[in-house]
């Protein structure tokens, strides 16, 4: 009885699984260009960090993490119909200062972009923003805020290196950190 039991998973094994035929694609592709990253706060049962692939309207984003004021929210086209753009904190209030949901929109905090892996706007980072970066201290922060403030805003990531401290070596350790300016 054993050797009938192994020669039959010796066949079986012998055959091996039968390659499919490739018809495309089976599960469904959300190209990375699409997707946001959005922290979600407030009237909410589940508060938090999401990575959403429609970002063409807060209403898929906000009804993820479950409002507490679903009824009176899906009433409100208008608040629900604004794009959603990556890297922000959208947080819900059911009732705001007319009885009425409202969502206030801001930047998450470069702390956490950071931890997320995106990249900061190297023209709205504040001093203590910069002072987060690996190869940046207190002195190159305060340079670089310094040459913001008599330049005006960077027009190009390689205008870092016109920061006195910055030099090649350090500019590319430091561009991954920041947005295209382009």
């Amino acid at each position: 009885m054993v050797a009938v039991a192994i020669v039959v998973a010796l066949l079986l094994i012998g055959r091996g699984r039968q390659p499919a035929k490739t018809a495309g694609l089976t599960a469904p592709f959300v190209s990375l260009a699409s997707v946001a990253v959005i922290q979600i706060s407030g009237d909410i049962v589940h508060p938090g960090v999401y990575q959403v692939g429609d970002t063409n309207l807060t209403n898929s984003v906000i009804f993820v993490a479950k409002p507490l004021c679903a009824g009176d929210l899906s009433l409100r086209s208008d608040l629900l119909s604004a794009p959603v753009q990556t890297g922000k904190t959208l947080h819900l209030i059911c009732k705001g200062p007319d009885n009425r949901a409202i969502i206030q929109y801001s930047p998450m905090k470069s702390s956490q972009l950071l931890t997320l892996g995106m990249p900061l706007d190297l023209n709205q980072v504040t001093e203590s923003d910069l002072d987060l970066l690996p190869g940046i201290g207190p002195t190159l922060a305060r340079r670089i805020i310094e040459y913001r403030q008599k330049n005006g805003y960077f027009r190009d990531l390689n205008e870092l290196m016109q920061v006195e401290g910055i030099g090649v070596k350090k500019f590319k350790l430091l561009s991954d950190s920041f947005k295209s300016l382009k």
